[in-house]
């Protein structure tokens, strides 16, 4: 009896023994996983700690990660991880986080699809900065650029705007200042509207005819509700660019020149 007590006893010891380390064998290779899931999503020592509250957006298997450090909403800091290193976006910081959109197209050689990415920041004014992200997939490069945004009479319109794969649409702070016109901007004015296509410079505004078409009649509508002749005649030269556009002609000095689209960064990394 006492020999099979002491059988039992070490067949116990054995099992759990054996459990133990079963169980040391799935628990390592868990926890070198989440670390280097951790070493992956902070981008090193250059985000300073402090309980910082880390929000990451990314889109789908492009191989880049917009990082913001957040307080209390606002942005403290905010860092864009690619293949070729991290770049820290410091226009994004004081405001907070809206929205963002994502236009895929093929611009490059081979059958991809690229990238261009919209995140849409803003402040308690309701001025802010759009971040603009196009990545190529033939030559790999992230194109980093900012724009201005701003709330214009354009966010009460509930109009929408049938736009083609891969075509995004800003609309600008102010109005082009055609033929030294005054310029008007801000919640109580329309403002120009900008197509914007990836291309391999990255991305860039490209007149798109049939919105242009579509805008032509939404400011044609707007312009008759407007009753100050500075800003109707703003209004009016305007609407002759959306018509020139809409015909396929390029775009006139003033319009250019209105268009903030600032380079922020070009990183680039090898297949």
């Amino acid at each position: 009896m006492n020999n099979t007590d002491k059988t039992t006893t070490t067949k116990r010891k054995k099992i759990a023994s054996s459990s133990s380390d079963n169980y040391l064998i799935w628990i390592i290779p868990v926890i070198t996983l989440l670390l280097a899931l951790i070493i992956y999503l902070v981008p090193g020592n250059e985000i300073p700690a402090g309980g910082a509250n880390l929000r990451t957006l990314r889109v789908g298997n492009f191989p880049i990660v917009l990082i913001l450090e957040q307080s209390q909403g606002e942005i403290t800091s905010a860092w864009l991880r690619t293949p070729a290193g991290v770049k820290q976006i410091e226009q994004l910081d004081g405001l907070s986080f809206v929205s963002d959109s994502v236009f895929l197209s093929k611009v490059d050689q081979d059958e991809k699809e690229d990238l261009l990415w919209r995140t849409s920041f803003t402040n308690f004014e309701g001025t802010g900065a759009h971040l603009w992200v196009g990545v190529t997939t033939w030559s790999p490069k992230a194109h980093i650029f900012t724009t201005p945004y701003e709330y214009t009479r354009w966010d009460a319109v509930p109009a929408k705007l049938v736009v083609p794969k891969g075509t995004a649409v800003y609309v600008s702070p102010a109005v082009p200042t055609y033929d030294k016109a005054d310029s008007f901007r801000g919640r109580d004015s329309y403002s120009f509207i900008y197509t914007i296509r990836m291309t391999p410079e990255g991305p860039a505004f490209v007149p798109v005819p049939d919105v242009y078409k579509q805008l032509s009649i939404l400011l044609r509508a707007g312009i008759q509700g407007e009753f100050t002749p500075t800003k109707r005649l703003a209004y009016v030269r305007m609407l002759n660019e959306f018509n020139s556009l809409a015909n396929g002609k390029p775009p006139k000095a003033e319009t250019l020149l209105n268009f903030q689209m600032e380079k922020i960064a070009v990183l680039s990394w090898k297949r």
